[in-house]
């Protein structure tokens, strides 16, 4: 559940052309239309269409903004005096390029600029808090500076987690008047869902009486595989029948390669280091028995509402965004910072009675419904936004 898109951009006007429609369309059905245009794209991950999905209903005319360089063009608009929102997810392209301390300062600074301007033309600024910090930073005083100068400049800032202000704090401070917060959806309607549990462990070599563990998304050093490593090893050879298996597309971060061998060479684990195409998403979680997210930094995670979106139980760390949304029916948690208590964690949630389990994963994705979510999202925002127009935010 990772990955935001660079891509080859928008032709110039074409964001211009199909913001222009959409507001024409909401004027037409009697809304006060709110244009939002929406920046970087999730490559791999349904969210934006999952967090926009009621929208419409609340005037709100959600448009994909492929590159920032095409912010002038959503500036112009503003500038004509139409009501505008840019609303930015995640911050790890601004200094992705940045090859010194020196350029990340400067490409912050840039970044800033054109924000500005946006701003002074009308514009609100809206930020939803995925991550702590950009993973795999190289300049962590900047995006740490980046990230403070964008909840400074916010109108709205989303935060899905309810300890997200304590979580960042370290790091960066959020206005507490500046929050809406509405959690993370699941994923219920995004993935195909039609294999049988018999047929998806057929489909991967799996035995039937086999307890499974899964980890799902892309490989990562933060995703903490090299300590769920540790943590199998110790539980192996113990006389339970178990495999690990690991999906998703690798990295080319330090140390991925290392931790690609390993998973390879271990007879108990199944790896599958390539993009899951999502018809194939079905395959991996129907075939598992719980998901494994052995993060060593966390705020929210797609991974885990689309486990529980397939009624998979959860070994989460504790004391995080994560733990927030699961319950001891459920759900184990460790200590990120205690290896045993991984181990522990990764046999307890064995020991849970299945029926049960993934009763309360479903109720957990059914209560985090993207319907539901996105009407109060849009709803909640609208009314921020509004509020803001009329000086009582």
């Amino acid at each position: 559940m990772d990955g935001t898109l660079r891509g080859p951009g928008q032709a110039p006007g074409e964001f211009t052309a199909e913001a222009i429609a959409a507001l024409r369309s909401l004027t037409a059905t009697g809304h006060e239309p709110l244009l939002v245009a929406y920046h970087p794209i999730a490559r791999l991950n349904p969210f934006h269409s999952l967090l926009y999905q009621r929208s419409w209903q609340s005037g709100i005319a959600a448009v994909r903004m492929l590159r920032d360089e095409t912010l002038p063009e959503l500036t112009d608009i503003a500038r004509l005096g139409f009501s505008t929102a840019l609303h930015l997810h995640w911050l790890n392209l601004v200094l992705a390029d940045s090859r010194s301390v020196k350029e990340a300062h400067r490409d912050r600074v840039s970044f800033l600029g054109r924000l500005d301007r946006y701003r002074e033309a009308g514009g609100r600024l809206v930020w939803t808090v995925h991550n702590i910090l950009p993973h795999a930073t190289r300049f962590e005083d900047e995006e740490a500076r980046l990230s403070a100068d964008v909840a400074e400049r916010c109108d709205v800032i989303h935060t899905m987690a309810v300890a997200t202000p304590e979580i960042v704090a370290p790091w960066f401070r959020i206005p507490p008047e500046k929050i809406l917060q509405i959690p993370h959806p699941s994923y219920i309607g995004a993935y195909e869902d039609r294999i049988s549990r018999e047929q998806a462990r057929h489909e991967l070599g799996l035995a039937p009486d086999e307890k499974v563990h899964v980890v799902l998304g892309a490989i990562r050093p933060y995703k903490g595989l090299s300590e769920l490593l540790n943590a199998w090893d110790t539980i192996a050879g113990d006389g339970t029948a178990r495999r690990l298996v690991i999906a998703g597309g690798p990295t080319d971060e330090a140390g991925v390669d290392e931790l690609l061998d390993r998973a390879a060479a271990h007879p108990s684990v199944l790896l599958h280091a390539g993009p899951v195409a999502p018809a194939d998403v079905q395959i991996y979680l129907r075939a598992a028995d719980n998901a494994v997210l052995p993060y060593v930094r966390s705020l929210n995670s797609g991974a885990l509402l689309l486990a529980l979106t397939f009624g998979l139980p959860a070994v989460v760390p504790a004391g995080g965004g994560l733990a927030e949304v699961v319950d001891e029916r459920f759900a184990r948690s460790f200590a990120i910072d205690d290896p045993a208590s991984l181990v522990a964690a990764l046999r307890d949630i064995e020991t849970l009675e299945p029926e049960v389990a993934r009763a309360g994963a479903l109720e957990a994705a059914v209560r985090h419904a993207p319907a539901v979510i996105s009407e109060r999202f849009a709803e909640g925002l609208r009314a921020r936004l509004d509020g803001a127009d009329s000086g009582s935010a």
